[in-house]
């Protein structure tokens, strides 16, 4: 059995060593000597409130278990997004300074490239040279929903591990999902502490006001195995495992389990930290978009890259379509005439993917983008040709 710990408390640094207690404590991967490398999920170093980053309690438990463990060294490394630090930056800098650890920009740092064994895409990937050097690796992810990975935990932290050009690359080239587990199994996690003090949706850097998707758990979930712990955790915040296209490539390259048979659960019950109300880009755009309307039925994280797309041509769609509503049909599981009762008979229907391809037997009406998943500049075109821009 993969154990998953689970710990819930309002005291961020006692749920933090709680959790590590009971998957067998920092020195089950620590040793005399040891350099260890702590990934926290910073990103562009937005305040602790919204839920991006992880919070300074649970870093500077890390740091401290990892020394009296016999560490020689801890490092606190991070990609940074931002351009100047911030008061959650400069925070991270004086709790490194007041432990005895180091906080780095890896962007300051080289990069190594690493060949990837039985790779999902990338046969070579390129890493921070201080992680690849370190003895221990603790990856330290948010739990948070992702405009297009569906959720961002511990194989999407390692997007902070490599340069910022290749950040951009995978972008440019649709292919995030495989670079992260490629990038997973160039450096494999020795531990991962996920921080739910709260949970947020990651759409990148905006506005302390504009963060309503944000809601405070007070979890901790620990573990060894990257997919277990995912699975879980995506499960907690009411995301199907199965939807994550790069958490079943994942497992199916070896890295770990979605089987919940075969994950047993310790410390807190499931029940008692499902949340299972957490905003994904669906929820997003429905909420705040009126002339556009995301309908999912079951899609996987393909396709849930479509809803990003759209979002990206706001402004026209505003001013194109005021009298027509868009609607975008996503998922395996489309059901007619659930569809039709969403309509109101000036919406523009466009069916995303070979899931939502129209056939006799289905019934379905609309302009279809082909594709599994159909590729963002090909939704865009067909959603100008349907409002004949």
């Amino acid at each position: 059995m993969v154990k998953v710990v689970i710990a819930k408390g309002e005291n961020i640094k006692f749920r933090t060593k709680k959790s590590l207690e009971d998957i067998g404590g920092v020195n089950k991967v620590v040793g005399k000597g040891d350099k260890v490398f702590i990934k926290p999920n910073i990103v562009d170093g937005a305040p602790f409130i919204t839920g991006e980053v992880v919070q300074l309690e649970t870093i500077e438990v890390l740091v401290k278990e990892s020394f009296n463990a016999g560490a020689s060294e801890v490092l606190i490394g991070e990609t940074p997004t931002y351009r100047k630090p911030t008061e959650t930056i400069i925070s991270y800098m004086r709790l490194a300074k007041e432990t005895g650890a180091k906080f780095l920009e890896l962007n300051n740092y080289p990069f190594t490239e690493v060949n990837v064994e039985n790779p999902c895409f990338f046969n070579k990937v390129r890493l921070s040279s201080l992680l690849l050097e370190s003895d221990v690796f603790i990856n330290v992810p948010t739990l948070k929903t992702h405009l297009s990975c569906g959720v961002t935990l511990a194989i999407k932290n390692m997007y902070g591990l490599i340069s910022p050009e290749d950040r951009i690359l995978y972008h440019s080239i649709n292919r995030v999902e495989e670079a992260i587990v490629d990038l997973y199994k160039a450096r494999r996690a020795d531990l991962i502490v996920v921080d739910g003090t709260y949970t947020t949706l990651h759409l990148g850097a905006r506005p302390l006001e504009d963060f309503k998707e944000t809601f405070r758990l007070n979890l901790t979930i620990a573990g060894f195995d990257p997919v277990a712990v995912e699975t879980i955790s995506a499960k907690i915040l009411g995301v199907d495992p199965s939807s994550l296209r790069y958490l079943k490539w994942a497992e199916e390259d070896g890295l770990g389990t979605m089987d919940l048979n075969r994950i047993e659960i310790l410390g807190v019950p499931f029940e008692e930290a499902y949340f299972g109300k957490a905003v994904d880009i669906v929820k997003y755009i429905n909420n705040r978009m009126e002339n556009l309307r995301i309908i999912n039925f079951g899609a996987c994280t393909g396709c849930l890259q479509m809803p990003t797309s759209i979002m990206r041509m706001s402004r026209i769609l505003q001013s194109a379509s005021k009298d027509k509503r868009i609607i975008c049909v996503i998922g395996p599981k489309i059901k007619v005439d659930e569809l039709k009762k969403s309509l109101r008979g000036n919406e523009i229907i466009i069916l995303c993917g070979y899931c939502a391809a129209p056939t006799f037997y289905n019934e379905l009406d609309g302009h279809f983008v082909p594709g599994c998943p159909p590729q963002p500049e090909d939704l865009q075109r067909k959603i100008r040709e349907a409002l004949k821009l």
